[in-house]
């Protein structure tokens, strides 16, 4: 049986290689799209957590999706500072545009950077500190991989603004601009989207935050330390947009597959007819055509998989995207390709199985 298979899958080259390229995007969609989800929750997670504050303060929206409205009224930094427990606050607004690479989207921070340092611990390692509304401050990864130094220009609400400084460490959205300069470009004054705060002694954090919401109630009061599982809660749409993609997967590999063997069965007919009149069972000619099927979706799950890969290594040099491959999806993937070739086989294998032989030997 094994070199039956070998021998139609090379005596069929073009119908091999397009099942094999079928399979194949099913497995890129699924390891590239859940390899950006979680590769940019994940970073954006963990340079959250490394802000150095222990609470966020905002209202009720997104933090990681925020909208550029910032609905937070800076004055609440002097309510903040006055609560017991609390070491230091600084407010951030935050800004969504396009990604400069063209990909996906990025989060300008507006911030007051004696406040936001104090908190945080950037510190400036080339340039210096914005010193006008023109000026941004980009973290060193952005300026490796968008080719940034001091006084190159990026796009910023629209226009052209001037890398003041780079710095250090990696916290928080990769460019970041006055707060002040922030308000007055989007017509906010006295606006901010949270407040980060700093608490006198770290292990207590869970009674500030009671405090807060106990003398300014409504808001929303966050642990940096939750931020993952906050995240998941407000995103819902992301893992339904995984789930999308993974049945998209499925249809496009198994139609390319029930496809390819479709048009397989009609060629071979007399092939199966002479099977048959030999004695062949059903199950021997449903499982010759299955085992193809099998073999061309092992090939494309493995061409699939280098792809993927190959995409990934290139889009994390040429964009600031980052991308995580875990092996649990890796092995989802792989699955999913060949439980799509033999689901797509199925019908024209039991087709095949159910031919006459009389009649299948005289087809011409």
């Amino acid at each position: 049986m094994d070199s039956l298979v070998a021998s139609n899958i090379r005596q069929r080259p073009t119908r091999t290689l397009i099942s094999v390229a079928g399979v194949a995007l099913g497995v890129l969609l699924v390891i590239l799209n859940t390899g950006l989800v979680e590769g940019m929750l994940n970073d954006r997670i963990r340079r959250e957590r490394g802000i150095g504050a222990e609470i966020q303060f905002g209202r009720e929206a997104s933090m990681l999706s925020p909208s550029s409205s910032n609905p937070v009224d800076v004055r609440y930094a002097d309510k903040l500072r006055k609560i017991q427990g609390i070491q230091q606050v600084s407010p951030v607004g935050y800004y969504v545009q396009s990604g400069n690479s063209g990909l996906g989207i990025e989060i300008v921070e507006g911030i007051e950077f004696e406040g936001y340092s104090a908190i945080t611990g950037i510190r400036i390692v080339e340039g210096q500190a914005f010193q006008s509304d023109e000026d941004v401050l980009v973290d060193e990864f952005k300026a490796k991989h968008s080719k940034l130094k001091v006084g190159s220009e990026i796009q910023v609400f629209g226009k052209m603004m001037k890398v003041a400084g780079i710095y250090s460490p990696q916290v928080g959205s990769r460019i970041k601009m006055s707060l002040g300069a922030m308000q007055r470009a989007l017509g906010a004054e006295n606006k901010c989207f949270s407040i980060l705060v700093k608490v006198e002694n770290p292990d207590k954090q869970a009674e500030v935050q009671q405090r807060i919401n106990d003398e300014l109630p409504g808001n929303k009061v966050i642990l940096t330390r939750d931020l993952g599982l906050d995240y998941g809660r407000e995103i819902p749409g992301i893992r339904g947009f995984v789930r999308a993609v993974l049945a998209l997967s499925v249809v496009v590999s198994s139609l390319v597959i029930l496809l390819a063997m479709y048009t397989t069965i009609t060629e071979r007919t007399r092939e199966i007819g002479i099977l048959k009149s030999l004695g062949a069972p059903k199950r021997y000619i449903i499982g010759v055509i299955e085992k193809e099927a099998l073999a061309i979706s092992l090939i494309g799950v493995i061409v699939g998989l280098a792809l993927a890969l190959v995409a990934g290594w290139v889009l994390e040099r040429a964009t600031t995207l980052q991308l995580e491959f875990h092996w649990s999806w890796i092995l989802r993937a792989a699955l999913i390709g060949l439980g799509a070739g033999a689901l797509g086989a199925l019908y024209p294998a039991v087709r095949a199985a159910n031919q006459d032989a009389v009649k299948a030997l005289s087809y011409e």
